[in-house]
């Protein structure tokens, strides 16, 4: 309706236009014949004239005359403005997409530069540490790698072509002469002050992270939303490739050294962690990162690196002796590692990052072009219509973009939420399906753990404080739970429930992994205090069973992953049945262990038979320790404890500290 009115009030305005111009040429011609006497006369002939039309006639034409004007002003104006705002636009996201494109080519060269800082870090740990041992042709082999690849190193510092804003960071790094010779004095004191792995990995990670800050600041610099996916797994790509260094200069360490101290065993466990985290981290950042990664790492090269370093890393965990080979052996090994997935991938992310900045630099300039063109054809043929589409288009536009926004942070909550309430196989499968089929494993190992005398200690504690010591408790044994290879079902009140092999199968690892948790989470917890009675401790139980169960979500507005069996219901008896501060073991378990992980030895007393309620006679086990775990359970020195120290009683007279006691046994939990 409202097109064809103005077009109606438009014509009828330009008729009376020209009505007017004509009297008006007419009056100006014939004030001209009469001479100035007539003037007069011709201006009262044209007041006569206009007044013809009636004033309802004058205020429409006024009227329709600042309707046009309405129509016509706001539209060109609106253009104008909107053409101004569309280069002002594109110029700044060209400017961004220019700035990193040129951030992407300094990162890379910082990239090489790390990996060259890497890779004489590892070599110079296998010097240091095969320095004493090695023959005199072992050592100028190991001289010689070293030589090289310090070499390789100083070629890539002096061929990066611009310091750029890395000066800015002051001290050694002030400029890359000042840098190598930072670099040049930490070398000259190799072998001589010196002599130890660990400090030599402190030097090289402290530049290596420098470099890396660096690079992690002009990511977050950027403020091109579209790429941050991306960004973020160049950052955790970068990380890893760093982590991937220091393993490879630890396991040097190990296999020169032939052997790893309780310290370097734990740095090397979390490591390999971290690297692992990092890449999952990276995966889930962006799909293409993650399909690439899965590629190379699918790939026979990249098989075959995993493959060779995975043989080694059992050498590792079982604390095998070696020598030089196998030293030269492991760096070379993670070297073809990092060179045939790490690096790849981290190659392919910065190129994607590259192509698709080039891709939208070329889409704004060519979507510009077409704009204005549009917009100068459409402001011709017709600037009203133009407006009103512009106006609700931008409406529309600015509508979608918020209902997107709110999705996509809706759609985060949701994803994290349920994360967080069922396993992530689960959560895809719920995803892709709708529905998720029950489930059965003909062998997991299950854990059950509570809290002694909880119930007496929620009866002197108010609501807030057992909520608070919960959360202590209760993040204290995630944290531990998240270095294994388990997944937590649920927790009731001070009760936890852990399975491992289950709904993510890992063959046989499943007892060992669930044992070595729950040694973990009990020397965890023996450090525990409880907030609001500082000088008491928290005693927990456990109880281990490994057998089949079945699994499935149940419930459909807050669905949990349960275990159903009786696997589950046997854990949850050793765990009743046990003695505070112990892990009682089913017989099932331990010979789980004996078949699968006998080289982890394991350290397992017999309790006995027992009558287990629902069950029998059983006979059951207590787990004390293993090979390399920093601690022992004393099975007399806890029920001790537990005998003389009850939550309703002052702790302050017993001591868990074997210095200040005379009977060490009986106030350590662990030896």
């Amino acid at each position: 309706m409202a097109g064809p009115l103005s077009e109606t009030q438009s014509v009828h305005s330009q008729t009376i236009m020209v009505t007017n111009n004509r009297v008006g040429s007419a009056t100006s011609r014939q004030s001209g014949r009469s001479g100035r006497s007539n003037r007069s006369r011709a201006s009262s002939l044209a007041k006569s004239l206009l007044g013809m039309a009636s004033d309802d006639q004058l205020h429409a034409r006024l009227v329709a005359g600042l309707k046009l004007l309405g129509i016509t002003i706001p539209p060109v104006a609106a253009v104008v403005f909107l053409s101004v705002l569309m280069v002002v636009q594109l110029q700044k996201d060209l400017s961004e997409t220019s700035s990193l494109q040129a951030f992407l080519s300094e990162s890379q060269r910082i990239q090489e530069l790390v990996g060259a800082l890497q890779r004489e870090r590892g070599m110079t740990c296998v010097l240091l540490e095969r320095a004493t041992s090695a023959t005199s042709v072992e050592r100028s082999e190991l001289t010689g790698n070293l030589s090289r690849l310090r070499g390789e190193t100083t070629e890539i510092l002096f061929s990066i072509p611009d310091w750029g804003q890395i000066s800015s960071i002051g001290g050694a790094f002030e400029s890359q002469r000042t840098f190598f010779q930072s670099l040049a004095e930490h070398r000259a004191k190799v072998g001589v002050s010196v002599n130890d792995c660990f400090e030599n990995i402190k030097y090289y990670s402290s530049s290596i992270d420098t470099f890396i800050k660096y690079s992690e600041q002009m990511f977050y610099g950027s403020s091109s939303g579209k790429y941050w996916g991306k960004l973020e797994a160049l950052r955790m790509m970068i990380h890893a490739n760093d982590l991937v260094g220091i393993k490879r200069a630890l396991g040097g360490s190990f296999f020169a050294a032939t052997f790893f101290t309780p310290e370097m065993n734990q740095h090397y466990t979390e490591v390999s962690g971290a690297v692992i985290r990092l890449l999952d981290l990276a995966s889930s950042s962006d799909a293409d990162v993650a399909q690439y990664l899965l590629s190379v790492a699918q790939s026979p090269e990249g098989q075959m690196a995993i493959s060779s370093m995975e043989a080694m890393e059992i050498e590792i965990r079982n604390n095998r002796t070696t020598g030089l080979n196998s030293s030269l052996n492991w760096f070379n090994n993670v070297t073809v590692y990092m060179n045939t997935v790490i690096q790849p991938t981290t190659r392919f992310t910065d190129g994607k990052i590259s192509e698709e900045t080039k891709s939208k630099r070329d889409s704004k300039i060519q979507t510009f072009i077409i704009t204005i063109a549009i917009m100068s054809v459409v402001l011709v043929l017709s600037v009203t219509v133009t407006i009103w589409f512009g106006v609700d288009s931008h409406r529309l536009n600015n509508k979608i973009k918020e209902k997107a926004s709110e999705l996509a942070v809706e759609k985060s909550k949701t994803d994290q939420l349920l994360n967080q309430v069922l396993p992530r196989s689960i959560v895809r499968e719920l995803k892709v399906k709708g529905v998720v089929a029950p489930q059965t494993f003909s062998a997991v190992t299950v854990f059950f753990s509570d809290i002694k005398g909880f119930t007496q200690l929620s009866a002197k504690s108010s609501p807030m404080q057992i909520i608070n010591l919960l959360n202590e408790l209760y993040s204290a044994m995630d944290t531990t739970l998240d270095r294994y290879s388990c997944y937590k079902v649920e927790t009731i009140g001070d009760a936890y429930m852990v399975v491992s092999g289950a709904p993510k199968p890992n063959g046989t690892v499943h007892s060992t992994e669930i044992c070595t948790m729950a040694l973990d989470v009990l020397q965890e917890i023996g450090n525990l205090k409880i907030p609001h009675m500082p000088e008491e401790r928290l005693m927990m139980r456990i109880g281990i069973h490994t057998g089949p169960v079945a699994a499935g979500v149940v419930g459909l507005k807050m669905p949990r992953y349960c275990l159903f069996g009786d696997t589950v219901n046997t854990a949850s008896r050793m765990e009743s049945t046990g003695e505070p501060m112990c892990i009682h073991l089913s017989d099932s378990t331990k010979h789980h262990l004996e078949v699968h992980h006998s080289h982890e030895n394991y350290t397992v007393e017999p309790r006995g038979e027992r009558l287990i309620k629902g069950k029998g006679v059983m006979m059951t086990h207590w787990l004390l320790g293993k090979d390399n775990f920093p601690f022992y359970i004393n099975l007399e020195a806890s029920r001790l404890i537990y005998e003389q120290t009850h939550y309703w009683r002052d702790l302050n007279d017993y001591t868990f500290s074997s210095a200040n006691s005379n009977n060490p046994d009986a106030t350590d939990f662990f030896t």
